[in-house]
């Protein structure tokens, strides 16, 4: 017999002994009062059921193995439910709910848990290794409008133009800019459809810098984000010229890879057996090997002959590659071209190339480095001149190569695929010096860079830090090895805590850190904790959806838990308070007589 049990056997025997009472009362009352005795008799059981509800509540139903859990953006007052409600630091003070530090440590607290529910924008990266193995039910809202998501710019070097890519929530009449360090804007743009928008800087002296990423809308400020940017001096790089003739092109692309920091070495053929550039070498394999990218014509690519063997064989070790015409190709090259994979589909014909639509003044004064308000206001700048450049008419884009660049006519001018450890790479535009002579010399470095960095023989570099991160939020760090250590800001040094095959890293403030490894070190920035709040919640909403997704709830998978009691115990006092009243009122009993004078 339970506890439950023998109060309610206690109460029984209670309520029959007062009916008894009340029973022999009214008979031996003068002037019994027969509805009195009924409201009496009928409010003893229930004012026992109701202390017995009190002290005991009915169950409720609740799942046995599902629990919900309240993420950042959830309503700050649990809604009643079976299932109880536990929430993480990111709900904030929510009434009515358990407050737990982590996903881990409500499973720990309820083993049984197989479900849950999330309420409000999902899991932070914190907790979703704990939810991995689970079902869950999620149901998110949209995420609020601003920056979505923010792409930063690879290392680049110094006078390297960069590009940013994000995702804005697309509005009318929204602009989104790139700020320099200086606060200058150089360059602006409109979302598209989507809300996608990709901007432009030049990097200046090496070294750490933060641009911003704003977001504007008739002349208000909606958002905006800190892009870090790291500039570090190239190592330098070996580049071949092969060429079969002289002229202006070779000329000009010779003068800016020296420019970029390459160790050029040309061989150029006069014809006659007369060779220009440098000392001639022998194109063998072991040769190669000590260049990081090669830059042939096709006319050069058709004097190798058996040669091209020992190229590819370098290509396919690691050796980048980049294939120019310089004119209608014949029936061997574009054969063997497309065997490289690039579909070369269209006119063998020469066309002429639409170049982008030149930055306004204001933008391309920053890029060069001019200060707008130290700048002539009649400066004339080149660009306004429209350069005479041609392209072959024969596309390089195919089902097994991907785009690299476009004209401003969006039709590809360049292509790229992998060839073993190496890369090859087409590019169909001809007479581009002449971008340098007409003020295009920015579109010009751009475009061979840009080249150049696809398809360049890669390096072994440090572990690249994850590009966005926030102040008091985990980072896993993979392939950084033994006694991996972060400089925090202030100096200090912090090792990090192995997790698998990876490592941990809590960054307690904002700014810029270094990771350093065996191998090397990278700086990267840490965002303030409040930062980007709509790509915070854009990220964990999309990956809680990638979680399983729960079930429905089976009706045996339920289990009983205590009610609420503070209803029944209210309806207690009450009916007590009436019992009260009704016995000791004057209500049946005889009234005495008043004497008269």
């Amino acid at each position: 017999m339970t506890i439950e049990h023998i109060s309610a056997a206690i109460l029984v025997l209670a309520v029959l002994l007062a009916a008894v009472r009340l029973i022999l009362w009214h008979r031996a009352s003068p002037q019994p009062h027969r509805p009195r005795l009924i409201a009496l008799l009928v409010l003893q059981p229930v004012c026992a059921a109701l202390l017995f509800l009190t002290l005991y509540p009915p169950p409720v139903p609740v799942g046995g193995d599902a629990i919900r859990v309240a993420t950042a953006g959830a309503p700050q007052l649990a809604e009643p439910a079976g299932a109880p409600t536990l929430a993480l630091p990111e709900a904030g003070d929510m009434q009515g709910a358990e407050h737990v530090p982590d996903l881990a440590t409500a499973l720990r607290r309820h083993p049984q848990v197989r479900r849950i529910t999330v309420l409000g924008s999902g899991f932070t990266p914190r907790d979703m290794d704990a939810a991995s193995g689970l079902d869950v039910d999620f149901n998110p809202r949209p995420p609020p409008a601003g920056i979505v998501s923010v792409t930063p710019p690879p290392v680049a070097a110094p006078g390297e133009s960069f590009g940013v890519g994000g995702m804005v929530t697309p509005s009318s009449n929204m602009v989104v800019e790139l700020l320099d360090p200086a606060g200058r804007v150089t360059d602006v743009t409109s979302p598209d459809r989507q809300g996608h928008v990709r901007l432009t800087g030049t990097a200046r002296a090496a070294g750490n810098s933060l641009f911003t990423l704003r977001v504007r809308t008739n002349g208000r400020t909606l958002a905006q984000a800190l892009v870090p940017l790291t500039v570090r001096d190239p190592k330098p790089l070996r580049l071949l010229l092969l060429a079969a003739a002289p002229g202006p092109e070779i000329k000009y692309l010779r003068r800016w890879a020296t420019d970029a920091g390459f160790e050029v070495t040309s061989q150029i053929n006069a014809g006659g057996g007369i060779s220009l550039g440098d000392a001639p070498i022998s194109l063998n394999p072991a040769t190669l090997a000590r260049f990081d990218l090669v830059v042939i014509d096709d006319r050069s690519w058709i004097a190798l002959g058996g040669r091209r063997a020992a190229l590819m064989t370098a290509v396919r070790n690691g050796l980048g590659m980049i294939l120019r015409p310089t004119g209608p190709l014949d029936a061997t090259t574009r054969s063997q071209w497309r065997n490289l994979g690039f579909a070369l589909t269209g006119t063998n014909s020469i066309s002429p190339l639409v170049l982008p639509k030149p930055a306004p003044a204001s933008i391309a004064r920053t890029r060069l480095g001019i200060a707008t308000e130290t700048a002539p206001e009649d400066m004339s700048l080149p660009a306004d001149f429209i350069p005479d450049v041609s392209r072959l008419a024969l596309s390089p884009l195919g089902m097994t190569s991907a785009a690299l660049l476009q004209d401003g006519g969006d039709a590809p001018i360049a292509a790229w695929r992998a060839q073993g450890l190496g890369r090859v790479a087409l590019f169909t535009g001809l007479d581009s010096y002449a971008l340098v002579l007409t003020g295009r010399a920015t579109l010009y470095d751009d475009w061979w860079r840009a080249l150049a960095r696809a398809v360049i023989r890669p390096a072994p570099s440090p572990a690249s830090p994850p590009a966005i991160s926030w102040a008091g939020e985990r980072l896993s760090l993979c392939g950084t090895g033994p006694r991996a250590s972060v400089q925090q800001p202030d100096g200090s040094a912090v090792a990090l805590q192995p997790v698998g095959a990876c490592a941990a890293f809590w960054p307690v403030k904002a700014g810029w850190h270094r990771l350093i490894t065996k191998d090397g070190n990278a700086p990267f920035y840490v965002q303030p904790a409040d930062a980007l709040p709509a790509m915070r919640s854009a990220r964990d909403r999309d990956a809680t959806l990638l979680l399983p997704n729960a079930p429905a709830i089976a009706s045996e998978a339920t289990r009983n838990a205590p009610g609420t009691a503070w209803p029944f115990g209210i309806a207690w006092l009450l009916v007590s308070a009436l019992l009260w009243w009704l016995e000791r009122s004057r209500v049946g009993r005889p009234q005495p007589a008043r004497s008269s004078m």
